[in-house]
């Protein structure tokens, strides 16, 4: 009989939020916290936290539409030398090629955002490939 393989979760945290900005902080603590506990840096862990809250506002405004009762997923992976965070919803999924913030020349009434998630990352993805957005965000030790 072949061995099932187990999974392991004791690298894995999940918090859910509703799409309200007032539970931003709650989301972009939970990720700061893991970060200092997994043992980055202080100034790591900020940039961290900073491009979450970036990425759980955008959620809200551009996915949800500034609707507040909607669900944000926020699934932490913590491995030896990087904390990989997957923020999930439900909502719009806006054309990539009309979103700006790659530059910092290209800023205008908004765009800064991704352009400091870009930077505060080594590694920043859009999932569009379901229903919703799924954000990728990767930092290293």
């Amino acid at each position: 009989m072949a061995e099932i393989k187990k999974n392991d979760y004791s690298n894995q945290f999940r918090i859910q939020v509703p799409s309200h900005p007032r539970y931003v902080t709650v989301a972009r603590n939970f990720v700061y916290n893991l970060a200092r506990e997994s043992g980055f840096s202080l100034y790591d862990a900020a940039d961290l936290k900073l491009a979450v809250g970036e990425c759980l506002l955008n959620v809200i405004k551009h996915a949800y539409l500034g609707k507040t009762n909607y669900p944000i997923f926020v699934e932490v992976t913590v491995l030896e030398n990087r904390m990989e965070v997957r923020i999930r919803d439900f909502g719009v999924q806006k054309n990539i090629s009309e979103i700006r913030g790659f530059d910092p020349g290209d800023y205008r009434e908004e765009g800064i955002g991704l352009y400091l998630v870009r930077k505060l990352t080594d590694h920043f993805y859009i999932d569009q490939s379901g229903k919703g957005n799924r954000l990728i965000l990767t930092k290293m030790k």
